[in-house]
């Protein structure tokens, strides 16, 4: 009980350190939530691409090509492309063979190339390439007027669908209070080092050290 009481006794005397501690540490903590709060945001983040193109007249290379440029950051054709890829300057190059348009509408499955960095940049351009290629092969089986496909292509990839997200809790909420006590957390050992680092550093003091030593005595 005598140690109890002379930690409150530290403790008290030292009250105006600890509370202007605990109020920097709170600011601090309220700052950053707020900071954190404003990246929450969800950003679209476009692929850097290179094309090679060997089909620059055909008809379904256009609109590929304008597609591509749409939805990705195409990037010049320069010299040396493996260093390019290499060096991350493009997540992924597609190589369009010659006559792709003309393959495509004989049902030949024509092949396009690619190299990628294999990172997630690199899977979100694939994943681009394969929904227009996918949709071009759904329309070229069914019409064969050119204008027609390109016209029923853009119109299927250009479909944007509203997602409503119904939940009783409010999540907003509660990922500000998750965020808060996750660092809230930090404030609260620095305070208790702070406030045990006080009292340690008093009974070390080396008269009263000696007033322990001698007690026994």
């Amino acid at each position: 009980m005598t140690v109890f009481k002379t930690f409150l006794h530290i403790l008290n005397k030292n009250k105006v350190t600890v509370i202007i501690y605990t109020m920097m540490l709170l600011i601090f903590g309220a700052t950053n939530m707020q900071n954190s709060e404003n990246n929450m945001t969800f950003t679209l983040d476009k692929p850097d691409i290179m094309i090679i193109n060997e089909d620059k007249n055909g008809f379904l290379t256009k609109d590929l090509v304008k597609y591509l440029n749409k939805n990705a950051n195409v990037i010049k054709v320069k010299e040396n492309i493996d260093d390019s890829l290499f060096y991350r300057e493009v997540n992924y190059i597609v190589y369009i063979p010659e006559n792709f348009s003309d393959d495509m509408k004989k049902h030949l499955n024509p092949k396009i190339d690619i190299k990628s960095t294999g990172d997630y940049q690199a899977s979100l351009a694939e994943m681009i390439l394969s929904k227009y290629l996918k949709v071009a092969k759904v329309y070229i089986n069914s019409y064969n007027d050119n204008d027609e496909i390109i016209k029923n292509i853009n119109k299927t990839i250009n479909l944007n669908s509203n997602t409503k997200i119904i939940s009783k809790l409010d999540s907003t909420n509660l990922e500000r209070v998750s965020f808060y006590y996750n660092f809230a957390s930090y404030s609260l050992l620095a305070i208790l080092i702070f406030i045990i680092g006080t009292i340690l550093s008093t009974f070390n003091d080396i008269k009263i050290k000696k007033r322990i030593i001698i007690s026994s005595m």
